[in-house]
């Protein structure tokens, strides 16, 4: 059996990554969501982990390949692939081979820590697996939008709500929303 893995702030989560899940749930027989989260809310992670899983959730409700989980930020390294080791290990133990999905891998801060500290996720096999957001953008009013949580972000900030709504998947939207407007 294959696990795919995904590592990533999902905040808030766009059709990006509701394409790249989707795909995941019809390639993999266990998908894994971490979501990288820290302390504290500030502009670039204005959702919490558990506002980010109900939002997952409202287009994957019942989905007995998905597991979301919570990743805690760290300043060390280390100490953050030890608990991603800790938490595939406590979960997984018996799947070998992970499938590590990742966007533009030279910029990709999860990938790269990974690399780096495979040697510490030696009861692991990782299968690097990038998809590119090269032709990942939007088209709204004839302006070009790259897809990104940056760009969601900025939308929501400022209620536009028709731009907005382009970077999201439909069942998620409503959901995404409901949080912004607390």
């Amino acid at each position: 059996m294959t696990l795919w893995l995904f590592i990533g702030r999902l905040n808030p989560p766009h059709i990006w990554h509701s394409s790249i899940i989707d795909k995941a749930l019809i390639e993999n027989e266990k998908v894994i969501i971490l979501i990288w989260t820290k302390d504290i809310k500030d502009e670039k992670n204005p959702l919490s982990f558990l506002e980010i899983k109900e939002i997952l959730l409202e287009k994957y409700p019942n989905n007995s390949k998905l597991t979301i989980l919570e990743l805690k930020d760290d300043r060390s390294d280390l100490i953050w692939i030890y608990n991603i080791y800790k938490i595939l290990y406590e979960n997984w133990n018996k799947i070998k081979n992970i499938n590590l999905y990742g966007w533009d891998f030279k910029n990709d801060s999860a990938y790269n820590t990974i690399k780096n500290h495979e040697s510490h996720l030696n009861n692991f096999v990782f299968n690097y697996i990038e998809n590119s957001r090269e032709n990942s953008f939007v088209n709204y009013k004839g302006v070009k939008y790259d897809i990104s949580a940056t760009n969601l972000r900025k939308a929501l900030k400022e209620w536009n709500i028709d731009l907005a709504k382009i970077f999201c998947d439909e069942k998620m939207f409503e959901k995404i929303l409901h949080f912004y407007k607390k």
